[in-house]
């Protein structure tokens, strides 16, 4: 049967009906390339009518959903539902999304720990399943923060209207798990995808064996970032360590059409204890001068900061290398010094490298 969403207030948010009111609003938020991609429902709206229906349909048997508002303006900063409630079996699932501009300000979690208590004291449910693709890490962060446990990967499991179909994590809190949240997890054993836009970033596989070795023939490659390979011997063996998880994490970086391996990127240094780790990357000579380094770091970062729990990440480079402290700019890296003579290059010399790093907390 249909009930009504109950005020419910969060840290800094409170969680109240939909109202008409809100379709412009509803129409911006759904306009945001991430709320789509995430929201399937959010997908078809583009019109104040279509968000009129959106908003039609926020009630109706077994489900609750609330606009979350910002506690001191009543600004409009996302939703968060419950659907899927069985009385039953006394289970539902929880999902959200958040206005573009109010991402880490800690929306979601409040929305969600308001929503979960709700589901157990009030709702007398046992168990709260949430749900993500596998490459949106920063649902990862909220599950966490949230106490969902996580409980394994669903195969091929949504399409998040790109055509193509999704890993998903599931994750699930009950009634008697206790508060508060969960242990930052370490490396996943197993390599994960990442979505970034008109990228994807894949576990390196011996069939990309050629664009390693054309990386490993590039000279701008060989001199700041040589991955030491000259033979097919040699990238296999590269590919291996790769793709063996748990020190690092490293990953092609494909054309998400064409499915060409553009470059790689990793995180390495790794050092859970401190949360903290390490930036690399290298681009292929034929897609360089297109964002491409931006996209993919950035992409990583928010795997780092949301699955991994990190807090500060650091990006090395030789000071020469200029390509790359463009990079470190775009993607928020502040630079925070010149080490002097610090790392021996390709090109045998000991050059002096910019230290850039950027924490979980940073704009």
């Amino acid at each position: 049967m249909s009930r009504p969403a109950p005020l419910l207030a969060g840290a800094g948010v409170v969680l109240g009906p939909w109202s008409d009111d809100d379709a412009d609003a509803v129409v911006a938020f759904c306009a945001d390339p991430d709320s789509r991609a995430w929201s399937p429902s959010m997908r078809a709206v583009r019109t104040r009518a279509d968000a009129l229906a959106w908003l039609a349909g926020r009630t109706g048997p077994g489900r609750l959903d609330w606009a979350v508002r910002d506690a001191a303006s009543g600004t409009l900063v996302g939703r968060v539902g419950l659907h899927a409630v069985d009385d039953e079996q006394r289970c539902a699932e929880v999902g959200y999304a958040v206005v573009p501009g109010w991402r880490g300000r800690g929306v979601a979690r409040a929305a969600v720990a308001a929503v979960t208590a709700h589901a157990f004291a009030e709702l007398g449910l046992q168990r709260v399943t949430l749900v993500h693709a596998v490459g949106n890490p920063a649902s990862c962060a909220v599950a966490r923060a949230c106490g969902y446990a996580f409980e394994g990967v669903e195969r091929s499991a949504l399409d998040h209207g790109d055509g193509v179909r999704h890993d998903v994590h599931r994750h699930a809190r009950l009634a008697d798990d206790p508060p508060g949240p969960l242990p930052a997890p370490p490396v996943p054993p197993e390599p994960v995808e990442l979505v970034a836009g008109a990228l994807q970033l894949r576990p390196w596989e011996h069939r990309h064996a050629e664009a390693l070795l054309a990386a490993g023939a590039d000279p701008g490659i060989q001199r700041w970032n040589d991955p030491g390979v000259a033979d097919a011997q040699a990238a296999r063996a590269w590919i291996d360590a790769a793709r063996a998880w748990g020190a690092h994490a490293t990953w092609a970086v494909h054309d998400a059409t064409s499915g060409a391996v553009l470059g790689n990127v990793s995180l390495h240094r790794l050092a859970p204890e401190h949360r903290r780790g390490e930036i690399g990357f290298w681009v292929l000579p034929q897609a360089r001068g297109r964002g491409v380094a931006t996209v993919a770091v950035a992409a990583v970062v928010r795997f780092a900061f949301g699955a991994l729990d990190l807090q500060r990440l650091e990006l090395y480079h030789a000071v020469g290398n200029t390509a790359s402290c463009r990079v470190a700019g775009r993607a928020g890296f502040a630079l925070e010094g010149v080490l002097r003579s610090a790392y021996r290059y390709g090109d045998g010399a000991l050059h002096d490298e910019h230290l850039h790093a950027r924490l979980a907390s940073d704009p």
